[in-house]
C-alpha cells in the first residue's frame, strides 16, 4: 500500500506539468506593479489560460475579456454590458469592470458554441461582432495585441463615434 501511494504522489506532480501551458503562462510577463492579482489584473490578456479550472486556484471562468475605448489604445472602457448568444439560442450577460475586464465563472454560464457576441452596449450605443467564438472562451485567445495576419486586435468599443 504505502508503495502504491509513493507511487502516485510521484506521478502527480508529473501529469501537471504541461510544459506547452507553463510556457504560455509565462510568456505573459509578471503582474503589473501595483495591481493585486484579482478582477482588475492582466487587461488584454487571455484569461482562461490561467482561469481554466486546473487543480481548482484560480477559479474556472467560461467566458472571459476586456473591453477598450479604441482600437490605439488601451484605455478600458468600464459599464459596457456584453451579451452572449450561445449556439442553443440562450443569452447570458456580463457587465465591463473598472479595468475593462468582464468574466462569467464555470458555475453562472455553460457556453454552447459557437457563441456570437450579440452585442456590446454603453452609453446608449451598441455593437455587433460579425465574427464567432468557436470554443475558446478567451476573447484575447483571437484578439491580441498587436493587430496583424494573426489577430484583429483587441476588442473595443469607439465610445467617441470616430473611426480609428
Amino acid at each position: 500500500m504505502k508503495r502504491a501511494t509513493l507511487a502516485l504522489l510521484a506521478v502527480v506532480p508529473l501529469l501537471a506539468c504541461d510544459p506547452v501551458h507553463t510556457r504560455a503562462v509565462d510568456a505573459l510577463g509578471g503582474e503589473t506593479p501595483g495591481v493585486p492579482r484579482g478582477p482588475l489584473h492582466r487587461p488584454g490578456q487571455p484569461c482562461l489560460l490561467c482561469h481554466d479550472g486546473a487543480f481548482g486556484d484560480p477559479r474556472a471562468f467560461a467566458m472571459a475579456g476586456t473591453v477598450f475605448q479604441s482600437a490605439n489604445a488601451v484605455t478600458p472602457l468600464e459599464g459596457a454590458t456584453i451579451t452572449l448568444l450561445g449556439a442553443d439560442g440562450s443569452t447570458q450577460t456580463a457587465t465591463t469592470n473598472a479595468a475593462g475586464n468582464f468574466y462569467l465563472s464555470t458555475s453562472e454560464y455553460t457556453p454552447h458554441y459557437p457563441v456570437h457576441v450579440k452585442s456590446i452596449v454603453s452609453g446608449g450605443k451598441s455593437i455587433f461582432m460579425q465574427s464567432h467564438i468557436g470554443e475558446n472562451g478567451s476573447c484575447a485567445g483571437c484578439h491580441a495585441d498587436p493587430s496583424g495576419p494573426d489577430s484583429p486586435g483587441h476588442v473595443y468599443f469607439d465610445i467617441t463615434g470616430t473611426p480609428p
